[in-house]
């Protein structure tokens, strides 16, 4: 595995733009195929104008809009958008235009050598920017809209000016399909308005397939118990997302699972019958009325999705051939019944004129059986390690002639915040691999395992995967981090990268402790257990230098929290992990501490003064206890907050209860060492060290 160290991150960049500047150093994500630096630059100024051509006017009004809030953010100044039938001549013109609509242009492009013919790519676009006009062109809707964004990263200030630096860019994509795949099945449900933030913001990056993962979070008509109250979407809100993805070029891509992962619904007494094993999360194939729930699901939910493709996803089917089908196993082999099942399953779909998708995990086991599937089936390999290759998991779907996916993940869940060490790599080298094998895109997975994760934490993640989807070949992940802050925040040192740097220590100092990396379930780690204490016995070595790095991430995410000219909101994911991880360094810490003064007192029984002195350093005002209290309980209304600013309310107590819990342990725990205090009072005695749980050995 592969970490990254702070002499990973570059240094950081200037504000202005000057000239001499390579292609490399305008920090643009994605970064363009084909880039040239010229001389001059274009001012924005107050007599600057925005026009669209006239023939598209309404469906490209948005990437103009998009443009103008952009350079209305860098500027302070409102600036119009007008429309024109040709080129305007006049200087001080940002023109944005469709290649067919417009002779003149077509000509001037030719003349710069930005020609685009009917072969040019329909995502793809080309811009020319001088000292006089800027230009964007492209084939399609989309395109344009793609080199308006860039564009938009163009914008910066060059002394008290703000400019577009004189450049020629023809950009196209590396993949078709570039995807974001958002687990909202196992704790946060995302409201409306975010699912829309998340919308505008990767298609910003230039995503155009938006993923929603459905175990049973839909509003079923025909099911009423599948869908929880308050935590299903409805028909409405499906619409009303399809026409908003739209408007962005972003495509929605529904994964409704249709074998595993279905513990929601089989847990329903009503369901029992057609449950591979008793309440469990896969359903049974040999049961008809199986089959007859899937063609509900779909009946409901598929129409209401008109993008070309559909996720039935069918992975982890660990119960298949224990119950049911099991005789069927032992008969058929368990890979022929999976395959048979996703056969039955693609029959269903077939009405629907959709390509179906799966995961593709199955193939690792029985690769001489993908033969079965039919041809126009699409298998998402997915894998979330930090492999040097995934050749010889993608060659066999290559073998069975299978369109395929890769399938990489931001590395987020059942952690305080995303081990990108292991995130950044697998995301660059399975989608390196992918196109290598000719994949049809790239689905980024974020999961939300144990129910805690904050979305707002996986944007690195998730732009990092829109950037290597775009681009061809392997992407440089020290170029992305370098970019970063700009591209995202319009911001130009590296405060945000530093942050990162300093939040993802913790995972490797962790990893090098030889205790894992930064889990939910080791903050959650009672301290006064004999696990919790033998954790900050082999935690202690590393436990300032992880707080370190947490406060340092704290004390400039705090100061850049003001200053973010874009998505300033998302920092408070950033500030809410490095909190965390404050946390559970100084509960390392105060573990141990706990133990040495107890034991201590405990030991000089005879010396009142150590022994009050002791205590008082446990239970005392502001003391041990107390700080690991206050700050649980501080964390629990953050997270309160942050949740609702990203998800509706339901599930959230599921979290929260976790937070109430540590806390009222932490009560507890001071009110078991006052009454020791009392004891001590009356009888110069304490109970040992073992019966209040102080068992580190500090």
């Amino acid at each position: 595995m592969r970490h990254f160290r702070c002499g990973l991150f570059l240094a950081l960049f200037s504000f202005a733009l000057p000239a001499g500047l390579s292609a490399r150093d305008l920090r643009l994500i994605p970064e363009p195929r084909q880039v040239k630096r010229k001389a001059g630059e274009f001012l924005i100024a107050p007599a600057t104008r925005l026009v669209v051509a006239a023939a598209h006017a309404a469906e490209d009004r948005l990437a103009a809009e998009t443009l103008a809030e952009e350079i209305e953010s860098a500027t302070g100044k409102k600036i119009t958008i007008a429309t024109a039938r040709a080129t305007p001549k006049l200087s001080g013109v940002i023109y944005l235009a469709r290649i067919g609509d417009d002779a003149n242009l077509r000509r001037t492009l030719d003349a710069v050598g930005l020609a685009m013919d009917d072969k040019f790519d329909d995502e793809g676009y080309v811009l020319d920017a001088d000292a006089s006009r800027i230009l964007v062109s492209a084939r399609t809707a989309a395109g344009l809209f793609y080199g308006a964004q860039t564009l938009r990263q163009l914008l910066a200030r060059n002394a008290d000016r703000v400019v577009v630096p004189g450049v020629s860019i023809k950009d196209w994509p590396a993949m078709r399909w570039r995807g974001l795949h958002d687990d909202i099945s196992r704790g946060p449900v995302p409201t409306l308005d975010y699912m829309k933030r998340q919308i505008r913001t990767v298609a910003e990056f230039k995503l155009n397939l938006f993923s929603l993962y459905i175990e049973h979070v839909f509003d079923y008509q025909s099911h009423p118990l599948i869908g929880p109250p308050g935590g299903a979407l409805t028909a409405a809100e499906i619409k009303e997302l399809v026409e908003y993805a739209k408007r962005y070029h972003v495509t929605l891509l529904p994964e409704q699972q249709a074998f595993g992962h279905l513990h929601h619904v089989l847990k329903n007494e009503i369901y029992s019958g057609i449950a591979e094993t008793p309440h469990g999360h896969v359903l049974a194939p040999v049961q008809e009325d199986s089959y007859k729930l899937i063609k509900d699901l779909y009946a409901e939910l598929v129409p209401l999705f008109p993008g070309p493709l559909f996720h039935i996803g069918s992975d982890e089917t660990f119960e298949l051939g224990q119950g049911q089908t099991k005789d069927l196993a032992q008969r058929e082999g368990l890979g022929r019944v999976y395959l048979e099942h996703l056969k039955r399953v693609a029959e269903i779909m077939k009405p629907y004129n959709k390509r179906l998708m799966f995961w593709g995990d199955i193939a690792m086991h029985y690769p001489q059986l993908l033969g079965i599937l039919p041809k126009d089936v699409i298998a998402v390999a997915w894998n979330y390690g930090a492999a040097a290759s995934f050749d010889n998991m993608l060659k066999p779907y290559k073998d069975a002639e299978l369109d395929l996916f890769v399938s990489p993940g931001a590395n987020n869940w059942n952690r305080i915040f995303p081990n990108l060490d292991v995130a950044l790599v697998n995301i660059r080298n399975f989608v390196r691999d992918g196109q290598k094998f000719g994949a049809l895109g790239t689905l980024n997975t974020t999961w939300d395992d144990d129910g805690e994760a904050i979305f707002g934490m996986t944007w690195p993640a998730v732009v990092f995967g829109a950037a290597c989807s775009w681009q061809p070949g392997e992407s440089s992940i020290e170029d992305f981090l370098a970019r970063y802050d700009w591209a995202f925040y319009r911001h130009a040192d590296s405060t945000v990268r530093d942050a990162l740097t300093n939040l993802s220590r913790a995972h490797l100092l962790l990893a090098n402790a030889g205790l894992g990396d930064a889990s939910n379930d080791v903050f959650w780690l009672d301290p006064f257990t004999e696990q919790g204490a033998r954790y900050a016995e082999r935690a202690a070595p590393i436990a300032s230098e992880l707080r370190l790095a947490a406060e340092r991430a704290l004390e400039s995410l705090y100061r850049f929290r003001l200053q973010a000219r874009a998505r300033a909101e998302s920092l408070d994911a950033l500030i809410f992990a490095a909190q965390r991880l404050d946390l559970l360094g100084m509960k390392i810490q105060f573990t141990l501490e706990i133990s040495r003064f107890y034991g201590e007192a405990y030991r000089n029984l005879a010396n009142s003064g150590i022994v009050r002195r002791n205590m008082w350093e446990i239970t005392g005002i502001n003391a041990r206890l107390e700080d690991l209290r206050d700050s649980t309980t501080q964390l629990r209304e953050a997270y309160s907050k942050l949740w609702l600013s990203e998800n509706r309310p339901y599930w959230l107590g599921n979290v929260l209860i976790r937070y109430d819990n540590l806390a009222a342990l932490f009560q507890a725990k001071i009110q078991q060492v006052k009454l020791a205090g009392r004891q001590y009072s009356e009888k110069r005695t304490l109970p040992p060290p073992e019966e209040l749980g102080f068992l580190a050995n500090p």
